[in-house]
């Protein structure tokens, strides 16, 4: 037994090690490559100050040194500790906060701050990865991590604190409430964090929530009220003692730090003038800051690690539930903040990335394993069964798999087969005598090379460029958001449409409602439209200067009906509302019918026995109609998202800006659009991407419902 734990504690420490070297290998490579950011001569001049404080002794002006106020000065004066070794240099001239980057910083001073920030960065994700290796790994790879903890930032820092305090939080709270050590461990380096960057104290709301709830459900509320308040007080005399800016005057300089933050976001004009919508920390998650500075970022795959994430969250939460609930909280906060600046997201990405390394093992490493054991414990004997049993339906089958083959198969190679070309509308003579046969085979073949070719393809000839297409076309869609709100779209349009699809039909449902067949035929109505007269009917009314809500409301004023609505091609959030206002319309009777139809399937026996039980309507639904009625809906729901993934007349015909990834292919794809057109190659390249994304979402969705094991009460 003590040989067995020697080996995980050696295999955890060896994580640890192997995961700082990459993390360290990354961010040094980032911070000598990088070009001068915002913010940097800013915490470049403050670290100056306080190198100039230490050096002189003069420990008094401490008390009133702070530069850039509307931040604790830890940070800083950490900041200033990394320049002590170097030469005095003059003092980096102030300059406004909407000024771009001081590309003249002294290069020695910018590489010592930026080493002090890497060496954090580095710490974070050997700590995550004693936690979870894989999660570690994740943290040392994730690009926008990378940029913003090997910069003169004030993220490194708080980064570390705050998962620090998570981490001995779950030390304490795995003890059950013994070893207080633990606990006060925890409170000391959530004081660092705040006293560090305040926005990283989201982690103190995780661990507040997720004690909150441990609580409820063991039934020991009354019994958190004490070790929540000196948690608490502790945590703010440490902000206090590591504060020296605060000493001489705590209430006064908090106060001017929190008006002051509250001027900034909502005044400030670089913050105004940048206009991102309330989802724009999900656009930095599912997007990578490879394509600002290309050369700088060995690893980008921070959509990925979001995907992960998002597959694990089930099983994180099972797990320890505090990460989960941290990422939660801190996308809560984001959205709600006015400030989107991409740093930001550093507040989460440690417990993402532990949460992604749950989703890894889902997807991958689970899996794995459990086919070794499959085929290890496969007999014979088995195998001839079931091989048997296929050569007996194996009739039946073909003519399915015929046409499955002619109508979805061939299609989908011949699109894979124009994407390892440059196929495009100048070549398309070419192309359909034979060109794209022959570049295709020629290429697989090892008889042609991939040719060197520059975007927008222009050639009179097909050449064969092999998978060349594809990471650009991928980067592309993941830096600018198109994969992003293609998803974004998709969750949240056809969650509206179950939701009210899902509460008319429970309406209906009920007995004695008054003219049912009549309300039922009403509201089927709008999916009998055409979805391009149905956006044409949308546009009739949301149109910016002809359409009736406009004409309405410069007639009859704000009291005319949605006049709040009016100027919402001005806004991203009120863009997305009203694209959702027509999606809705159009999609929720699909899903009012699914709901409707599985009710009618549900066994009544089960209810009456609720009803003898006593349960109300709030238990029967949560308890039995629900969980019954689920597995009947998802197939709906896997139908809708297809159609909300691939949904393309709605955003033509609004021109809005935002665009599925259907839209993006046609407009590559146009002749005579006014896109980059004519780019067959491209269109096709976006094409096969999005059935990759496609048939990866109805296998998660699938699986995670086990919708494919059928139910016996229908």
């Amino acid at each position: 037994m003590k040989n067995k734990n020697a080996t995980v504690v050696i295999f955890w420490i060896l994580s640890a090690l192997i995961v700082a070297g990459l993390a360290g290998y990354i961010r040094w490579h980032a911070l000598t490559t990088l070009n001068v950011d915002y913010d940097e001569d800013d915490y470049l001049r403050a670290a100056q100050q306080f190198t100039t404080i230490f050096r002189t002794g003069d420990w008094q002006a401490l008390k009133d040194t702070n530069y850039r106020p509307e931040h604790p000065p830890l940070a800083k004066i950490v900041f200033g500790i990394s320049l002590l070794p170097l030469p005095e240099r003059p003092l980096i001239p102030d300059r406004p906060t909407s000024a771009g980057p001081n590309q003249y910083l002294p290069k020695d001073l910018l590489r010592n701050a930026r080493i002090t920030s890497a060496v954090f960065g580095t710490l974070t994700a050997a700590l995550v990865a004693l936690v979870n290796p894989i999660g570690g790994f994740f943290l040392a790879i994730h690009a926008f991590t990378t940029k913003y903890v090997s910069q003169v930032m004030l993220e490194a820092l708080p980064a570390l604190t705050s998962f620090l305090t998570a981490l001995f939080y779950v030390k304490w709270k795995k003890r059950k409430g013994k070893g207080t050590g633990w606990l006060l461990l925890s409170g000391l380096f959530l004081g660092l964090t705040a006293a560090s960057k305040y926005v990283y104290c989201v982690v103190g709301v995780a661990i507040l929530v997720d004690w909150i709830i441990d609580a409820a459900n063991k039934r020991e509320a009354r019994k958190i009220i004490v070790p929540i308040f000196f948690w608490g007080v502790f945590s703010v005399l440490i902000f206090f003692a590591a504060n020296p800016y605060f000493w001489a005057d705590p209430i006064g300089r908090l106060k001017e730090t929190l008006l002051y933050y509250s001027s900034y976001s909502t005044t400030a004009s670089e913050v105004t003038s940048a206009g991102y919508p309330f989802w724009q920390p999900l656009v930095y998650l599912f997007s990578t800051p490879k394509a600002w500075q290309p050369d700088a970022i060995l690893v980008a795959l921070d959509p990925l690690i979001t995907l992960f994430a998002i597959v694990g969250f089930k099983r994180q939460m099972q797990k320890q539930s505090l990460y989960p609930i941290w990422v939660i909280v801190a996308l809560v906060f984001l959205f709600i903040y006015p400030v989107k600046w991409p740093q930001y997201i550093v507040i989460l990405t440690a417990p993402l990335c532990i949460t992604a390394g749950e989703g890894a093992k889902t997807l991958i490493l689970d899996p794995v394993s459990r086919w070794f054991a499959k085929m290890r414990s496969s007999k014979n004997s088995s195998r001839t069964h079931e091989s048997q049993d296929t050569k007996a339906a194996l009739p039946w089958l073909v003519p399915g798999f015929t046409i499955f083959l002619v109508f979805t198969i061939l299609p989908l190679i011949f699109q894979i087969g124009v994407s390892f070309t440059n196929f495009n509308s100048i070549s398309i003579k070419d192309g359909f005598e034979g060109g794209i046969f022959r570049e295709v085979f020629g290429g697989i073949a090892g008889r042609i090379k991939p040719v060197i070719t520059d975007f927008p393809f222009r050639e009179k000839t097909v050449g064969y460029i092999g998978v060349n297409a594809y990471p650009t076309v991928l980067n592309f869609l993941t830096d600018n958001g198109f994969l992003f709100f293609d998803l974004f779209w998709t969750i949240t349009s056809v969650a509206v449409q179950t939701l009210l699809g899902l509460i008319v039909a429970l309406l209906l449902w009920q007995k004695n409602v008054f003219f049912k067949k009549g309300w039922e035929i009403l509201f089927i109505l709008p999916w009998a439209i055409p979805e391009m007269i149905g956006a044409l009917m949308w546009v009739n009314v949301f149109a910016p200067e002809t359409g009736w809500l406009s004409l309405g409301v410069s007639q009859f004023g704000g009291s005319f009906p949605f006049a709040f609505l009016n100027g919402w091609q001005d806004s991203s959030s009120m863009r997305l509302l009203v694209l959702l206002i027509a999606g809705v319309w159009y999609g929720f009777p699909f899903m009012m019918l699914a709901a409707s139809a599985g009710l009618k399937l549900l066994p009544k026996e089960v209810y009456d026995a609720a009803a003898i039980d006593g349960a109300n309507s709030v238990n029967i639904f949560r308890w039995i109609t629900w969980p019954m009625l689920l597995p009947l809906l998802i197939p709906a729901v896997i139908v809708r998202s297809i159609f909300a993934f691939n949904q393309f007349y709605l955003f033509q015909v609004f021109q809005t800006g935002e665009s599925t990834m259907a839209g993006l292919s046609y407009n590559f794809f146009n002749p005579s659009g006014y896109f980059i057109n004519g780019q067959f190659a491209i269109s096709a390249v976006i094409n096969v991407i999005t059935v990759g994304f496609l048939i990866l979402f109805v296998s998660l969705l699938n699986k995670w419902n086990r919708t494919s094991e059928g139910v016996t009460y229908a």
